[in-house]
């Protein structure tokens, strides 16, 4: 039986996702980059409106932001065109073929920055240099380690904004390690929770999958 277009999506979902190990996820990105956005749109992806919809809310004001874990800009592209951010913007991804869709996408990018961030979040960018850092879908396994959470706000200038995403599934280890970074991070006086929802991943595909996006503010 031949599948959906659902269905092939989510195996294109799961193929990167759930790997092995980091440099068979990047082989799946690099395999996938030229239907991601078709697939994410049949599967209405929540995670980059929802965030889009964090910095609308809270970051009107920004000049300067960082989306780390671009992927193929899909948030970048919302904030410019749905919010009406023109500030400078900057991407940074592993994976250059998803970085050649988001320059395909001509959204007035200032830099595309490759790097793979590791367990302690150091950027190649300067310390305090942006008001806003975007990180959506990349807060999983063999993706971006949950201790880089600190490293990358040394990247925000005091007062600035990190707003993310991540799984919500709690019996999942990797989200209890997420919630105890955050929680560090909170009672270290280092950040603040500004805002916190949970969401449906994937409502046009099942119900099941539950995200979260919060926003941290820089002390």
């Amino acid at each position: 039986m031949e599948e959906t277009k659902v269905e092939a999506a989510l195996n294109n979902v799961h193929a990167a996702i759930f790997c092995d190990n980091v440099k068979d996820s990047q082989e799946e990105y690099s395999g996938w980059c030229d239907s991601y956005d078709k697939d994410a749109d049949t599967l209405n992806y929540q995670s980059p409106p929802q965030a889009a919809k964090m910095f609308g809310k809270y970051c009107k004001d920004a000049t300067t932001v960082l989306d780390v874990g671009s992927g193929t800009g899909k948030a970048a592209q919302l904030i410019r065109e749905e919010y009406g951010y023109d500030g400078d913007l900057d991407l940074l991804d592993f994976n250059l073929n998803m970085l050649q869709q988001a320059d395909n996408k001509k959204l007035k990018i200032r830099n595309f920055i490759q790097h793979w961030v590791d367990d302690t979040g150091e950027l190649p960018v300067k310390e305090g240099s942006y008001d806003v850092i975007i990180c959506v879908g990349s807060f999983v396994p063999n993706h971006i380690p949950v201790t880089a959470m600190r490293g990358m706000l040394k990247s925000l200038k005091h007062g600035g904004a990190m707003i993310l995403t991540t799984r919500n599934t709690k019996v999942v280890s990797y989200k209890l390690d997420f919630d105890r970074v955050v929680q560090s991070m909170i009672d270290a006086k280092e950040a603040e929770l500004v805002d916190k929802e949970e969401y449906k991943n994937y409502p046009g595909a099942y119900d099941h999958v539950l995200n979260v996006v919060l926003v941290l503010r820089k002390l």
